[in-house]
């Protein structure tokens, strides 16, 4: 067995281009159909998760309790690894289910082809959705066209080729909306852009869904050509489920290596998945989703991030913090640092890292002995000072007894990151943090 010590050498050695994503390709592991927000470029987790795995004895099992886009499970999956995902984002589920499936290049054309064709002789004028401020969000002409596709995809008879189309779908609403897409937040776009658009819902999904079917189908034969395709199915488990990873993790299996990225839930400060999934998830029937999500994901623009991380106010506040900064003096320093304005303005930090401190808890329930733990986080600023995120992490996980094996630092080159608001500022590194469990 290779020791830490090799490990940490090996990783070490990874170069900075890889790091940094400059290799990556966008059509690799499907990556790219669907643009969803904050990505893990698969070629920087690939090298990381290929030589843990390799040092773990017997099978490999992976878990990402909060999986997004999926990249790190279906690059678990080039090796032929069992893995696991959870998100509390529908649309996160949606897109992790199409990627984690086999499909035949001949049997999506074949759904394409019929697609197009249930599409082109639609003379129907009807809208088939409705929800608050629609016509806000997208113009009559748009609507119609959406409607198209949506009766197409409904007619399709297989579920797991629905799904398919949902996704490519889920793009064509996002870029023919009236939502700035600059960002992940609800933004209309000016009057004067709106009236000079001119966009075809029909012709853009065309164009997503020939291109989702070359990515899907080539990641699929990378799949078949390492033999871990046998029957039409991929031979290990995948499994993608709807879960609050706050609450706990809906599988009964044990893992022995972790790989994830924080959602950072608190939507004053980075990423708002709810905000940038609310009008794709309006078009999407939940029951080909999964029927049994536990929140009305359709309430509010804000009801996905409200439940996420950071996403609602502890109770007992004084008490948490406390809590916290007993098993963080990173985090206590930081608020420290802070006057007594700036610490009611940051309280979505603690409320932040007390929820990620309960979901570490879940995770560490679920790992075997001597697992590997794979973090990737952002540092950013509040309140003009540096959040170590990496620090207070490491010393949450320190805090239960998982030792800190090596860390790396990468520059965010190609990762889709928000820009700048009224509460923090762009982050531009990331650190890869890689733990091992008692």
């Amino acid at each position: 067995m290779i020791i830490d010590l090799d490990i940490k050498d090996t990783l070490g050695a990874i170069s900075s281009e890889v790091l940094n994503g400059q290799n990556y390709n966008r059509s690799d592991f499907a990556r790219s159909i669907l643009n969803y927000p904050a990505m893990m470029v698969p070629s920087v987790q690939e090298p990381i998760i290929k030589s843990l795995s390799e040092n773990l004895h017997g099978e490999v099992s992976l878990i990402d309790p909060f999986m997004g886009a999926s990249n790190t499970l279906v690059t678990g999956m080039k090796y032929g690894l069992n893995v696991f995902g959870q998100d509390i984002n529908p649309l996160s589920l949606l897109v992790s289910q199409v990627k984690t499936t086999y499909y035949s290049l001949c049997e999506l054309e074949e759904a394409r082809k019929d697609l197009i064709a249930r599409i082109d002789s639609d003379m129907s004028i009807l809208n088939e959705i409705n929800f608050p401020n629609i016509n806000k969000w997208f113009s009559e002409n748009i609507q119609i066209e959406l409607s198209k596709i949506y009766r197409a995809i409904q007619c399709q008879s297989d579920s797991r080729l629905r799904r398919f189309f949902w996704v490519a779908m889920a793009e064509v609403v996002r870029l023919t909306s009236n939502d700035r897409t600059s960002t992940f937040k609800l933004h209309i776009r000016t009057l004067e852009d709106i009236q000079s658009r001119n966009n075809s819902a029909v012709e853009l999904f065309k164009s997503i869904v020939k291109r989702s079917i070359k990515d899907v189908a080539e990641y699929c034969q990378v799949l078949n050509e390492s033999g871990y395709i046998k029957n039409g199915r991929y031979v290990k488990e995948a499994r993608v489920v709807w879960g609050d990873s706050l609450a706990g993790l809906n599988t009964t299996r044990k893992f022995n290596l972790l790989v994830t990225s924080p959602p950072y839930g608190d939507n004053q400060t980075t990423v708002t998945y709810g905000q940038f999934s609310y009008l794709p998830l309006q078009w999407i029937p939940m029951e080909d989703i999964d029927t049994n999500i536990e929140i009305d994901y359709l309430k509010t623009t804000m009801e996905i991030d409200s439940n996420s991380l950071g996403g609602k106010m502890v109770k007992n506040f004084s008490n948490t913090q406390e809590a916290l900064f007993t098993q963080s003096p990173s985090l206590q320093l930081l608020f420290a640092s802070f006057d007594p304005e700036e610490k009611k303005r940051a309280k979505k930090v603690i409320n932040f890292f007390h929820d990620l401190n309960k979901s570490i808890d879940t995770m560490l329930s679920k790992m075997t002995s001597r697992a590997y733990m794979v973090w990737t986080v952002g540092n950013r600023n509040v309140n003009k000072r540096l959040v170590r995120n990496d620090l207070i992490i490491t010393d949450l996980l320190q805090s239960k007894g998982v030792e800190l094996v090596t860390d790396l630092e990468r520059d965010i080159l190609s990762k889709r990151m928000p820009g700048r608001n009224n509460f923090s500022d762009l982050m531009s590194k990331e650190k890869i943090l890689i733990f091992k469990t008692p």
